[in-house]
């Protein structure tokens, strides 16, 4: 069929005229997609604003603490749960196979076995393994309260159960507390320490001069020009070994500022302690310092470091040395041992899933440790070398496959003796 002119002129004449009309018909279309997909955006806001995503400053830098996730919401509370199972088999010189116990595990205990002459000896042990729980409610006095709870079967050499039949343990307190309004009531990782600066190994915390404590506190957070600064009063305490004295007057006075940007984080910490001898009524104003970083590098790789000095005793290498000179304590004398420690760490990732990391780490008496023997200031050695070396897989976030090597080096108080301690760890890390 042929299309009459005149019909072809008036549909030409037409087509700006429907386009016109149209016009409105689209922007009401857009209109209500625009519309329903605000309405997603706030189900979803609201879903999340009411879920548990982490627990009190849980960020990547800590992996023990509280998993990302949403939790349970009842009432006002949203409560959420998590954890880790951690199975571990250590293959030790010195016949160290790393019994099922905590204290077999400290530093302090490595040089022992360092002085031996024992063959290597292998270990298994499930007792890392920590379960935690989260809360967060809103509006309570006019902000939120958010609480956390962690626990573990670390627990020491005597305690309840044995691996002749049972490897039952009972479970122990690491971490209690709670947050409101920028104030932290309760027990977690001291103020004096850098999470962000923690290397990444699979004997966490057991090198020769990190800062890493758990304990009692009272502790206050602020904004600050690039992060915000930090202080507290925390329990004290002092001893050696299975020495806990307890006579402590004044609580330990700790602060730190951090910066964090894309530059890294970086961190200064203090510390004042106050140490006390009851036996000798004596006692003593001592002080420490500490300076931390991580530094991004290529990728994702970084660099991590952390210097400590000063009367840092229980704070560091998990107790590798006194709090106070023992031989003048049993002169009855408090005499603040001085030490240092330095620690360094890269991180390198071979591909997403496959990372490494090499660590460093060296801590020394700096006071005289000249004499040696019955009623010494050490009755083994005045400094310590650790080195770690590892290989981590990951196919998953909540999966973790490791080999790990270490190596000890411990100097003799008053000689040149020295002794060396090694280590193969192999490690799974199921996170739920």
């Amino acid at each position: 069929m042929r299309v009459h002119p005149l019909t072809k002129a008036v549909a030409l004449a037409g087509l700006p005229l429907i386009a016109l009309t149209s016009v409105p018909v689209a922007a009401q279309d857009a209109d209500s997609e625009v519309d329903a997909l605000r309405q997603r955006v706030e189900q979803l806001e609201s879903r999340l604003s009411g879920a548990v995503s982490e627990a009190p400053e849980a960020t990547a830098d800590n992996p023990y603490i509280l998993k990302e996730g949403d939790g349970l919401k009842i009432g006002d509370t949203t409560i959420s749960f998590g954890g880790f199972i951690k199975a571990d088999m250590v293959y030790g010189s010195g016949g160290d196979g790393t019994l099922n116990s905590y204290s077999v595990g400290l530093p302090r205990n490595f040089a022992k076995s360092a002085a031996s002459t024992d063959d290597w000896k292998v270990g298994f042990t499930a007792r890392e393994s920590r379960f935690s729980f989260g809360t967060s409610t809103d509006d309570v006095g006019g902000h939120r309260l958010q609480t956390y709870l962690e626990m573990d079967f670390n627990t020491a050499q005597d305690s309840p159960g044995n691996e002749v039949v049972s490897n039952s343990y009972n479970p122990r307190l690491r971490q209690a507390y709670g947050r409101w309004n920028g104030w932290e009531f309760g027990q977690t990782y001291t103020t004096f320490t850098d999470l962000a600066a923690l290397p990444e190994i699979l004997n966490q915390g057991k090198m020769a001069a990190f800062i890493y404590v758990t304990q009692p506190m009272i502790r206050y957070n602020m904004q600050a020009p690039g992060g915000k600064f930090m202080v507290a009063l925390e329990n004290p305490e002092d001893g050696y070994g299975t020495n806990s004295y307890d006579d402590q007057s004044y609580p330990d006075l700790t602060a730190r500022y951090e910066i964090r940007g894309n530059y890294g984080f970086y961190s200064v910490a203090g510390m004042l302690r106050n140490l006390e001898d009851d036996a000798s009524d004596d006692e003593k104003l001592a002080g420490a310092v500490s300076l931390s970083a991580r530094i991004p590098t290529i990728g994702r790789d970084d660099v991590r470091f952390q210097y400590s000095y000063g009367a840092l005793g229980r704070y560091m290498g998990l107790f590798t040395y006194p709090d106070v000179d023992l031989a003048d304590q049993a002169g009855g004398e408090v005499d603040p041992l001085t030490t240092y420690g330095a620690t360094a760490a890269y991180r390198h990732f071979w591909t997403p899933q496959w990372r490494s990391s090499l660590v460093g780490s060296y801590t020394e008496v700096v006071d005289d440790t000249a004499v040696q023997g019955a009623g010494s200031l050490l009755s083994y050695f005045d400094a310590s070398t650790s080195v770690h070396a590892n290989l981590l897989w990951s196919p998953h976030q909540n999966l973790t496959l490791g080999l790990e090597y270490s190596y000890w080096n411990f100097a003799y108080a008053g000689s040149d003796d020295n002794d060396q301690y090694q280590q193969v760890m192999a490690s799974a890390k199921m996170m739920f």
